[in-house]
């Protein structure tokens, strides 16, 4: 190795030490600033909320209070198993579906022509309106609400897969082929990872709307769940256990969403090394 490459390397090394110190400095900025916005809107809300307005507003510490309590407890964990079981279970088989259909029609423009009315016929009904609809078919237990999850999940997860997929580059997938590489080998090695932002997008959009649906099921018919823990505590005026449910609710999203983004990050991290990292 000569000098001119010793330097090339230190030069290249300090300056990947100082863009992982520029993340990790906007890093910190981002989660202070989002502390901050936290800490003013609590603030906010603890100290504008007169003895009058108590009743229909609560107060941050009272609801922490609650909560604490809440989680002291059992009941409440029977609650949350229901409403996970009901988001992961749909959410994973929407997903599944949306990913498939999506990947398919993505692929083939004709089946994309002929199926295309009555995906938008099926999306343009109110998922609410079907909600009761899973009930009189699957009854009052959990199917009805996985049924309105899976239903929920599907159609952002379809979407965005099927866009990702319409967004491939077509030269790169022929280039991978006249290459020699086999048609399963252009699929994981090209198709999937210029698809894969749009795919993560709805993934991840997905989470939200997934849980959603399990409330909107457990409102319509439950004994259990979250939704159903939720809409008591506001028929019973109990609005330090209505924000507790609804913070429960709020954490399980976060939660999935940051592990979706670590799986996105392990998956995407063949863009930091560019596109040799394929290996077709």
């Amino acid at each position: 190795m000569t000098v001119v490459d010793v330097k090339q390397n230190a030069a290249i090394a300090r300056e990947e030490i100082s863009v992982r110190r520029r993340r990790m400095n906007r890093s910190l900025t981002i989660h202070l600033v989002q502390f901050g916005i936290l800490v003013a809107i609590l603030a906010i809300w603890q100290f504008g909320v007169s003895d009058a307005s108590l009743p229909y507003f609560s107060r941050p510490t009272i609801i922490g209070q609650r909560l604490i309590v809440l989680l002291s407890g059992t009941t409440i964990y029977r609650h949350i198993y229901v409403t996970l079981t009901e988001i992961v279970s749909g959410y994973v088989l929407g997903a599944a579906l949306g990913l498939l259909l999506g990947f398919v029609l993505g692929r083939s423009p004709f089946l994309s022509a002929v199926l295309q009315p009555y995906i938008m016929a099926l999306y343009s009904i109110p998922k609410i309106a079907l909600a009761p609809v899973f009930i009189v078919w699957l009854g009052l237990g959990i199917a009805s609400k996985i049924a309105v999850v899976l239903l929920s999940s599907f159609f952002l997860v379809f979407f965005n897969t099927y866009s990702g997929l319409l967004g491939v580059n077509e030269e790169f997938v022929r280039l991978a082929r006249l290459m020699g590489a086999s048609w399963t080998h252009t699929l994981w090695r090209v198709v999937l990872p210029a698809a894969a932002p749009q795919i993560f997008i709805g993934l991840k959009t997905a989470v939200p709307y997934a849980v959603i649906g399990a409330v909107i099921g457990e409102y319509i018919g439950a004994n259990e769940g979250l939704g159903f823990f939720i809409l008591y505590a506001s028929q019973t005026y109990d609005v330090p256990s209505l924000f507790s449910g609804i913070i429960l609710l709020v954490s399980i999203v976060f939660a999935v969403n940051v592990v979706l983004t670590r799986i996105e990050r392990r998956i995407m991290q063949w863009r930091k090394v560019g596109p040799q990292a394929l290996n077709i």
